[in-house]
């Protein structure tokens, strides 16, 4: 028996069991495997191909009646029972699942309130409108991708004008999709004209109504709006949706909108997902969100977009990050993570590092309510010089909301690189280079310093044992008696510490040993997974004390709260490779 076969007996075990004991007939959940990596459809080969596949369980019909054809999906009952979905099987494979049927779903104009989407997985995208599982074979092992084709569109798109449809994919590594914008459609009002565009989010997966007709001359809808647009896009489908991530990479996405790898107008939950190198034309570089969310044990990195290259979060509901690292993401505003003002931020466990940010916020930017507790800032990095600009963590104007910190390590983040700009490509924050340490360019007076920052009222409230490498953090951060200001905080380069997301290490003598304040109703693990000590360490990683003999973090290289020494390179070869990419024109 498979593990893919043990997971639908006992999904399928447990509906039976339910609906027996309510007196009901059982409704068995239906498993069609993919058996070819090319994108056909075809009722007469005797092959079930990935698009197949969606389709039948989209309509609960076969896709042929000659053996080897995909198996038609089951109707779920009325009152969907956990489990009693299809489960779409992608076995590990050599060569990736390429799609290559291009096409796109999407109108490209009808008027200023209405783009029809008609759900079609014949085409384009694969359009999900029941709920399914996708089951690969791990991400190291099953790849569905595009063909590096000039016309092509995002992986999945669930979607549907009415009902529930809940999604998994799982085992999986998404790359290559693309969504583009489309436009100018000029639109005359009176004696105005005015061109309007329309933007495609999510360049690998989007759920919900994923496009937006703007007017690039209005604030708000410009993509140089300084940080991002704060008005979340409307999800007019219809339908109500969620979906879960596990052991799934998207990598290399691109979208001519919101949300570079990942636009969600949904639930999220994201467990053990890779977000890297994909790229948005305005917000959510790695991931665009406006649902219920929760990230666990996940990396987002190498990803650009105008606001919040790893993370934009906008909308009204929480969203809560542990155990994670955003490392090497780039905007204008929001580096790592963009937050707005209705929504509510949890982070714990994680750390944000190496980001870089045109203008201010490289780490963390919100004008909304948060808490950061057991959490890293290192070595973000920031375009702006201006007095009271922040690097590790920025506010900007809001009501009476807080960004709340306790037992969070900030460490070398600075402000007024210098930016190089190529005419070609006007969008400073995919052109900047920053200066190497050493460099007579490179920032490092005092009046460079900027753990901490604020552009507006909005207040950063320290609840106590936090760790600052400067002295910025006592003009913005209402402090505590148990706060640490000014000090080399000893830790070493991003690296693999151990456990499943890269890390910065306590060195030897580091002042955040020991100084933290205990939060069981939070967490007694740090991020790696490993138990916490009384009293515990600053920041998401902890030494232990007892086996390392007192000494800290093990083999880690660098440190002493000094710019990782590999970022400027890291960034350098990111930035000509974008800058490659935009020449050809991809």
């Amino acid at each position: 028996m498979t593990h893919s076969e043990f997971k639908l007996n006992r999904k399928a075990l447990f509906g039976m069991m339910v609906l027996a004991a309510a007196g009901a007939m059982p409704v068995q959940a239906a498993s069609i495997a993919v058996n070819t990596t090319v994108d056909v459809i075809d009722a007469a080969d005797g092959k079930c191909s990935l698009r197949e596949a969606v389709i039948a369980a989209n309509t609960n019909t076969a896709s042929g009646s000659v053996a080897g054809e995909c198996d038609g999906g089951e109707v779920a009952p009325v009152d969907e029972l956990p489990g009693v979905v299809d489960v779409i099987v992608v076995p590990a494979s050599v060569l990736p699942y390429t799609l290559t049927l291009d096409g796109f779903d999407e109108a490209d104009y009808v008027d200023l309130t209405t783009v029809p989407i008609t759900p079609n997985a014949s085409i384009g995208d694969l359009d999900i409108t029941e709920s399914v599982i996708i089951d690969g074979g791990g991400a190291s092992a099953t790849t569905i991708q595009w063909a590096d084709q000039l016309v092509r569109d995002r992986i999945f798109h669930v979607n549907t004008d009415a009902g529930t449809v809940n999604v998994t994919i799982e085992g999986v590594t998404i790359k290559n999709g693309q969504t583009l914008q489309s436009g100018p459609f000029p639109i005359t009002v009176g004696d105005v004209t005015t061109d309007y565009y329309l933007r495609r989010a999510g360049g690998a997966i989007a759920v919900g109504a994923a496009y937006r007709m703007v007017d690039p001359t209005v604030s708000g809808d410009d993509e140089a709006n300084g940080g991002g647009n704060p008005n979340p896009g409307d999800d007019a489908s219809g339908g109500t949706y969620s979906i879960k991530l596990d052991d799934v990479v998207v990598d290399g996405n691109e979208a001519g909108g919101d949300g570079g790898g990942i636009y969600t107008a949904a639930p999220l939950i994201a467990t053990s997902v890779i977000v890297r190198n994909n790229e948005a034309l305005t917000n959510g570089g790695g991931i665009y969100n406006e649902g219920l969310t929760t990230i666990t044990n996940s990396t987002i990195s190498g990803n650009i977009s105008e606001g919040g290259g790893g993370l934009f979060l906008t909308g009204t509901q929480p969203i809560r990050i542990v155990g994670t690292t955003l490392n090497a993401n780039r905007a204008v505003g929001g580096g790592a993570i963009s937050g707005r003002s209705g929504v509510a931020i949890t982070v714990i466990n994680s750390t944000l590092s190496g980001n870089l940010a045109r203008d201010v916020g490289a780490g963390f930017y919100h004008n909304g309510d948060a808490h950061l507790t057991f959490v890293t800032i290192a070595n973000n990095v920031t375009g702006t010089e201006a007095p009271g600009a922040g690097s590790g963590i920025n506010t900007f104007p809001s009501g009476a909301e807080a960004v709340v910190v306790k037992n969070v390590l900030l460490a070398a983040n600075m402000k007024g690189f210098v930016a190089i700009t190529d005419p070609a490509f006007p969008d400073l924050y995919k052109t900047v280079d920053i200066p190497a340490p050493g460099d007579p360019a490179f920032p490092v007076l005092p009046e460079y310093a900027a753990n901490c920052g604020s552009s507006g009222a909005i207040e950063i409230l320290s609840s106590g044992n936090n760790l600052s490498s400067d002295a910025s953090c006592t003009t913005v951060l209402n402090q505590a008696a148990t706060d640490i200001n000014g000090v080399d905080p000893k830790i070493g380069a991003l690296a693999d510490n151990g456990g499943p997301t890269l890390t910065h290490a306590l060195l030897a003598g580091s002042p955040a040993l020991s100084a933290g304040a205990s939060d069981p109703a939070v967490t007694t693990t740090d991020q790696r997974g490993e138990p916490r000590e009384s009293p515990p360490d600053i920041g998401a990683f902890e030494v232990d004390n007892i086996s390392e003999g007192g000494g800290g973090g093990g083999c880690a290289v660098g440190g002493e709260g000094r710019l990782d020494p590999t970022l400027p390179a890291m960034l350098a070869a990111a930035l000509a490779f974008f800058g490659l990419r935009r020449r050809a024109g991809k």
